[in-house]
């Protein structure tokens, strides 16, 4: 390869990601419906033709931020920045950090993850490239919990199960103004319910 062609292809690249950063943080303000492609460009610092160099359309840039948040999850909610060491054996402890990330994550990007909620029921595409994108991410984590758990007998469809549960807490906190839960009760019941999902008849000795 030219090297030449390699400081063109970094900030290219760059611009790309600049791009789809400043996307992300407009639809966590305005939403993806009212913000233009030329709110991006200018958030991005770039003129509206060049975005349309990256991106065909306003759709093509929304799948393209899925896409982006999903493959950098850990480093967009933080849960790369928890340090919990790969050799821990509990568990509930595990489960907990987990989601009290998510539940942050949640809360921070309450409009815009609603919004996407309702674009996989009325946009075909969004609702394919989010099943594709679950699909991959439960692999990795029916391998952890495999790794957890001393029966793995239907992991996938417990994997999914507790997964549920941790979704419907973290919603259920996105609007804690009008349930008035205490956080703290609720994330044990949550964990605490995952763990019997996970375990079957197992008691929660932690």
């Amino acid at each position: 390869m030219d090297n030449k062609a390699k400081p063109v292809q970094t900030r290219s690249q760059k611009t790309k990601e600049n791009l789809l950063k400043a996307a992300l943080a407009l639809y966590e303000k305005k939403g993806y419906h009212k913000t233009t492609v030329d709110d991006i460009a200018a958030e991005a610092g770039v003129s509206t033709g060049i975005a349309y160099r990256y991106f065909r359309n306003k759709k093509d840039m929304l799948l393209s931020v899925i896409s982006y948040g999903a493959e950098n999850i850990g480093s967009i909610a933080e849960i790369d920045n928890m340090n919990i060491p790969d050799s821990i054996t509990d568990i509930g402890q595990y489960l907990e950090a987990i989601l009290k990330s998510f539940e942050e994550f949640h809360i921070k990007y309450r409009d815009i993850h609603e919004e996407l909620e309702g674009l996989q029921h009325t946009d075909e595409d969004v609702r394919k490239l989010y099943s594709g994108i679950s699909d991959e991410k439960m692999k990795g984590i029916t391998a952890k919990l495999a790794a957890f758990l001393h029966d793995d007998t239907n992991i996938r469809e417990k994997a999914y199960a507790a997964i549920g549960i941790m979704e419907q807490h973290c919603h259920m906190m996105m609007n804690n103004e009008l349930y008035r839960l205490d956080a703290d009760v609720m994330r044990d019941m949550a964990v605490n319910a995952v763990l019997s999902v996970l375990k079957g008849a197992e008691k929660n000795e932690t």
